[in-house]
């Protein structure tokens, strides 16, 4: 019994361990949207098929969210809730919630930021050649705000 119960914890980590590290569908599209939010298409078109830099910088991040580009002065890592995820045979919709937390330009704190912004987005993985890449995204703004009125 000891043996069944130490082989499953050992299983459990090893799968959380491939999760986080391996380069799910769910880390795949983290580093996507912050590649995206961050600007780098190029990087970002790199994790896609069938997306150019192009088709990209049209779902641009910052671009949607308040007055844009110039109103960003510093950038905080960015948390995610994926709400839903559909699974196909060779791909997986994520349904999610990306928080941008910054600072606007004029505002200077290494520590912790000032305002934060959220964009629902949704997108399609397929797995190929050994590598998940993103064949769809949609980003839609929805809401910006201080974190003091959280």
């Amino acid at each position: 019994m000891k043996k069944a119960v130490l082989l499953a914890i050992v299983i459990g980590a090893a799968f959380l361990v491939y999760r986080t590290t391996a380069g799910g569908p769910e880390t795949q599209y983290k580093k996507f949207a912050e590649e995206i939010l961050h600007r780098q298409y190029d990087a970002a078109a790199a994790m896609a098929d069938g997306l150019s830099a192009a088709d990209l910088a049209r779902q641009g991040s910052q671009e949607r969210i308040g007055a844009g580009p110039e109103m960003f002065q510093t950038f905080f890592p960015s948390r995610f809730h994926i709400e839903s995820v559909e699974k196909e045979s060779d791909a997986v919709t994520l349904h999610a919630t990306q928080t941008v937390l910054f600072n606007p330009a004029g505002v200077e704190s290494a520590s912790r930021p000032a305002m934060y912004a959220t964009l629902k987005q949704v997108v399609t993985l397929r797995k190929g050649g050994g590598d998940w890449k993103v064949t769809a995204f949609s980003n839609t703004f929805e809401k910006m705000d201080s974190l003091s009125q959280r």
